[in-house]
């Protein structure tokens, strides 16, 4: 109780490093998905693309797993709008993986993803 006789409400404690990794291990589980769907999308065969549809089964029920995890120790709002650092991902799996090319506008709206995740975070 405070001075005044009320209850003071006790604050969130800040996750820490290992909540983080948990909520951006989500993302990288996440990002596979997309390359699942690439791999898929270039298969002739549809045995190898009920493969790689089913990979993509996988990784979504792993990534739910850990996402409810990642829901009780963050606000809902700060694990949505850190999700836009699977776009950075699925950017850096395209080039790795798929040799395309990023210009200097995918670049830019990456950064404003980083900025956008930075100003939410902050402001937790």
């Amino acid at each position: 109780m405070d001075d005044t006789g009320k209850k003071q409400e006790a604050k969130p404690e800040k996750p820490g490093i290992r909540k983080y990794l948990l909520l951006y291990g989500a993302f990288f589980v996440y990002s596979f998905v997309a390359i699942c769907s690439k791999l898929a999308a270039g298969q002739s065969s549809v045995l190898n693309i009920v493969l790689f549809l089913g990979l993509e089964v996988v990784f979504l029920g792993v990534y739910a797993l850990i996402w409810q995890q990642v829901l009780k120790h963050f606000p809902l709002v700060t694990a949505m709008s850190s999700k836009g650092f699977v776009l950075i991902l699925n950017l850096f799996w395209s080039v790795l993986l798929f040799h395309e090319s990023v210009n200097v506008l995918n670049i830019l709206g990456a950064g404003a993803i980083v900025f956008g995740i930075w100003v939410v975070a902050a402001d937790d």
